[in-house]
Order: C-alpha cells, then structure tokens, then sequence
C-alpha cells in the first residue's frame, strides 16, 4: 500500500506528533507512506520570503506519485485559507481515494480520536489505518484501541552534526561531472538512511504566484540510494516518469519516506526524497538538507551555465574572423540577411515594449533554430551556410511580417510582436510548420530544418523581456529534446 501524507510543516509540534504515529502505524501495517510537507495555501510570512509558496510545489507530485490513497492535514494546510481555496485544493487530486485529518464538507474524514493521550499520535494512526481500510474496503473501519508511543526525540546536536557534514563536504569542494550528488548519498548512507534520492530538471522551471508552473512528466535522477546501495546509472538511465519516483527507491518494500522541492526564486530545480528518520523531527532539520541540495545543485548549474557562455564566445570570435566585420556587428543591421542583428533586434524590442505592451495587449516571442547550419558549413562550405541562413531568413520575413525580427546568432532568430489579439501565436505556429514542410522539401542537397519555440505573454507589469526570452529558450530546448 502507497500511502501520501500531505501536511503544512514539522516545525508544527502537533503536525511532528501527527508524523511519528502515522510511522508507526505505516510500519506496523507493513505500508510505504511519503510525508510531503508543502507548508500553507496561504503563505505565512511572504513580506520577509516571498517564495514561500514554492515549498507547496511538492503538493503537485501527490497526483503523480501513483499513490493508492491520500491522507490531507487540510485544517492546518489550509490555515487562514477561505473554505471555497480549500475546497478547489482537495479536488485537484481527482481519482486518488483521500481521507482528511479532520472533517471536511463534501469530503471523507479519519474516525475521530476519543481520547486525550497522545492525541496527535493517536490521530496519525488512526489516519493510516483508516485509508489502508478505505482503499480495501470503500468505507471507514472501526475506530482502532488506544496505542502505546515509545518514540525518543533525537538530540539537536545530532542532527546538527549531519548537516555540518553534508554541508562541508559538498560546498567546500569541488567534484567533477556532478559526482557531488553520490558524494552527498554516501554521507548519508554512513548515517543510517538506506533510500534517498536526488531528481532535477534539465531546465529550471519558472513558478509564480500567477504564472503557475507546468510539471514535465519526467525527472532526472542524479543520485539515488536504495536498500543501501548507491545505483549506477546506465547512460540513458537517468531519466525517471514522475509516477515511478516512489517505487524507484522503496522497490515496493515498506518503507517512511519524506519528500520536499529544490527551488530557487521563482524557479522549480526538483525534487528531493529521503528516508523518514528521527533527525526529521529536529526543527528546519529537513529544510536545511533541501537547502544544501539546493545550493550543490545551483552551482551546478552555473557551472553548466558559464560553459556554455564561454562557447558562445569562441564562437563569436570565430565569426567576428571568419566575416572580417566588425563595424557589421556594432551597427544594427546584420551584413549577412539585411535585417536586424542582435544590437538592433534588442534595442527595437525593448523601445516596442515599453511603448506598447500595456493592459490588454500580448506579447509574441519566438525562438528559431537553424539545427542544421553547422552540418551544411562543415560539408558543402561557408558560402552554401550563408545561403541557407539567408532562405531561412526569407521565410521568417513572411511568416512574422509585422514583427520585429533578428538574427541573434549565428543559427538563430529571435521574433517580438505586441498584439491585442489572444492565441494569434499559433496562427504563427501553424504557418511555420507549413514553411518548414516547404523548406525540407525545397532543399535537395541537403536538410534544412528550424526547430522554433512560439510563446504567448498576457500583460504582467512585472515581465520583462528577458524573463520571456527565457521562458521561450526553455520551451525551445524541451522541444529537442522530445525530437
């Protein structure tokens, strides 16, 4: 039995009694149980950390997590939150068999817990022994007698002394080609957790209050333990569905797992899943392992970042002595198409939308990506590229007529239109695939193909060019990878 504990947070001493007697009763009824602290609806304090609200991303993997039934500490999650928000939350998780810790209109309910002793422990239990009887049965058991709890909190220091370790080891060093994250697994191992995970996005993956973010389907696994053994990943191996993430680490075998998001800003970088251990319930104990995670895994992505940049650059300079043009590169036009160049592409687009992208009114991007140009350069000649690059050109200025348009790099196109007509980005998506069928065929010594990303912007004041760039490039680069 797969069983999802959504709650606000373990620094709630009611919601940390909550935990040790649904582990114990997970363990008594030989079930996997996932603890998924997502804090609150409502988040608590978002003048002084206005990304509070990424922690309840973690929230949105409980559809996905293939669990048998979900139990929902609604009252606390939904602390400060109106009935109707509380309501919508709870029906997001459709199908899935859910029982609420405490009553709920309109939804299943835990027994109530009639006595005082280890109340909060009492309900944990209860809770799951409830849906391990719902899930078999299609209805609530009889309340379950009274237990004994004999749970010994672990000192502060213990677990105080792990993340010292984790945290020296991992950000005092440097390990190469990202064996920080095995590194990281190993430490824990050496302090007793036999399952644990590591899963992030090739991609950050914007998340705000109001451009909430889409999910993928996939994850990539960068470390993972289970039964004590630290897996060696294949090539192709890494990749893991969101539905088979539990079962990757438990192996169907009975287990207490906790699970939280990796984030930065407004961005979703993953996940992190561990085994559930007394050091759990040592205050911000879980946070900070989420938090050096986090920082391993950005500087990680800088890295990544930084390289690609210094490749740009040799290409550009490659460019810049390959074309002798420099006064072409300074100016606005690009010598090679007759339009814009970076300079002037960037310059344009910042005055349009300054001028024009006002309530009401949508914003175009496009990426296009000549996936082929360095193919064509390197077998038929620079000359054969230039003519390619100038077709491709052509076909962008009918397709985006009114836009502006530029040649950003060598092999890339970048479009911005400002419209007050929603959806009109895929009357372009569908023109561009009817030019790119043509330029296949067109082409008979060679393949010339655009791989392009066409995104669509409502107004947001707090948008800006970049960011939409960004999200557009992300599209782009998930759009290749899926071909």
């Amino acid at each position: 039995m797969n069983i999802g504990l959504l709650i606000s947070e373990l620094e709630d001493q009611e919601v940390k009694k909550i935990c040790i007697g649904a582990s114990q009763a997970a363990r008594d009824k030989k079930a996997i149980l996932c603890i998924m602290p997502g804090k609150y609806l409502i988040p608590e304090n978002e003048k002084e950390n206005p990304y509070e609200y990424q922690h309840s991303a973690i929230f949105d993997y409980a559809t996905d997590f293939a669990f048998d039934v979900l139990i929902i500490d609604i009252d606390r999650i939904g602390r400060n939150a109106p009935i109707l928000k509380k309501e919508s939350f709870l029906k997001k998780f459709g199908d899935i068999p859910m029982l609420t810790l405490t009553e709920q209109e309109g939804f299943d309910s835990v027994n109530c817990v009639e006595t005082d002793h280890d109340q909060h422990e009492q309900l944990g239990y209860e809770a799951i022994c409830d849906a391990i009887y719902y899930v078999q049965n299609k209805k609530l058991p009889a309340p379950e007698n009274v237990k004994s709890f004999n749970f010994v909190e672990k000192e502060a220091s213990d677990a105080l002394c792990v993340i010292s370790k984790v945290s020296y080891a991992l950000l005092h060093r440097k390990y190469p080609s990202e064996k920080s994250y095995d590194i990281f697994a190993d430490i824990l191992l050496k302090e007793g957790i036999k399952g644990c995970s590591v899963l992030l996005y090739d991609k950050k993956i914007r998340n705000s209050v109001k451009y909430w973010w889409e999910k993928p389907e996939t994850i990539c696994c960068k470390t993972r333990l289970v039964n004590g053994i630290l897996t060696e990943f294949e090539p192709n191996e890494r990749v893991t569905e969101t539905n088979k993430i539990i079962e990757s680490i438990s192996r169907g075998k009975p287990g207490i797992y906790i699970a939280g998001p990796l984030f930065v800003g407004e961005y979703q970088l993953g996940l992190f899943i561990t085994e559930f251990t007394a050091n759990m319930l040592t205050d911000y104990y879980f946070e900070s392992l989420l938090s050096v995670v986090t920082g391993v895994s950005r500087i990680s992505y800088l890295e990544k970042e930084l390289k690609k940049t210094n490749e740009e650059l040799y290409e550009v300079q490659e460019e810049l002595a390959r074309d002798d043009s420099v006064l072409d590169h300074i100016g606005d036009q690009d010598y090679l198409t007759g339009g814009l160049n970076r300079r002037g592409f960037f310059g344009k687009a910042y005055d349009l939308l300054k001028d024009n992208f006002k309530p009401g009114k949508y914003a175009i991007v496009a990426y296009i990506h000549m996936e082929s140009l360095k193919r064509i350069n390197d077998m038929y000649g620079h000359e054969e590229g230039d003519r390619a690059v100038k077709k491709v050109a052509d076909i962008l200025e009918s397709v985006f007529e009114d836009c502006i348009y530029g040649r950003i790099r060598g092999n890339e196109f970048a479009v911005l239109e400002i419209t007050d007509e929603e959806g009109k980005a895929e009357s372009f998506k569908q023109e561009m695939s009817t030019q790119n069928a043509k330029l296949l065929s067109d082409s008979s010594r060679y393949i010339n193909h655009l791989q392009y990303s066409i995104c669509e912007f409502g107004y947001d004041e707090d948008l800006s060019l970049r960011e939409m760039l960004k999200e557009t490039d992300e599209n782009l680069q998930r759009i290749k990878q899926m071909q």
